[in-house]
């Protein structure tokens, strides 16, 4: 019961206790620390390619440097970053990789992969959903920069008209944050036994999974949180 009490109590301090501490994160890696080991990487390798990662974003921490491996063979689409000291590994999207080529002649069903394809057209600034999306093999000389993911294009905004049969690439669509700097978030601490809320500030546009610093509405303290949903925030507690 005592052990209880304490714990209910530990975790109704953790807003505060970060937001005076706001040095907790300082361990974590984020998307610009791995960028620019990749890019120290690819370098030394002779290759032009850059990951599609944003700087915010948060990592387990790595006392070594990073190694970086294709997810398949002689493609580089999709980068396999391992911290082999930590033992943690995660995949992220380039840019500007050297995916093997596919001569016409040779463009059989084995070469192909399944990217997201417009079945509808689409106007700037239009919203995409799940009604304007089919998922079609194509050749993978075609497909540098394509989406195979669904999660990784619903909800987002078309930069331009797009006509049907287009397969959507990066360079078609804007970002849409889950958060957008200056929104009123819901900050959520919770265990097992006790959920805290509470409202927030946010200062930084982020997607889920960034690290972004907020402030406290009525204490107006700053600190650091995880974007977990659509203007929905945890603080960081395993620092």
């Amino acid at each position: 019961m005592i052990l209880s009490i304490i714990k209910n109590i530990s975790l109704f301090l953790i807003l505060y206790i970060l937001a005076a501490s706001p040095t907790l994160a300082s361990g974590r890696l984020n998307g610009l620390h791995i960028k620019e080991q990749a890019s120290a990487y690819f370098s030394q390798q002779g290759l032009s390619i850059s990951l599609l990662v944003s700087d915010k974003r948060t990592f387990f921490p790595c006392s070594v440097p990073l190694d970086f491996h294709q997810r398949h063979y002689n493609d580089w689409s999709t980068v396999l970053v391992r911290c082999s000291h930590e033992n943690w590994e995660t995949f992220i999207r380039s840019a500007n990789s050297p995916s093997k080529l596919v001569s016409s002649a040779n463009a059989t069903e084995d070469n192909r992969l399944t990217v997201a394809v417009l079945i509808k057209n689409i106007s700037k600034g239009q919203v995409i959903s799940k009604e304007h999306l089919g998922f079609e093999g194509r050749p993978e000389r075609q497909i540098h920069g394509a989406y195979r993911n669904i999660s990784e294009v619903l909800g987002r905004k078309a930069k331009g008209n797009i006509a049907a049969g287009t397969i959507l690439k990066a360079r078609h669509l804007d970002t849409v944050y889950f958060v957008d700097k200056n929104d009123s978030v819901l900050v959520i601490a919770a265990n097992k036994a006790i959920t805290i809320t509470t409202s927030a500030i946010a200062l930084e546009n982020g997607q889920i999974g960034d690290m972004i610093p907020v402030k406290n509405m009525k204490s107006e303290k700053v600190f650091k949180v995880i974007i977990t949903g659509k203007k929905k925030v945890a603080p960081i507690t395993n620092m």
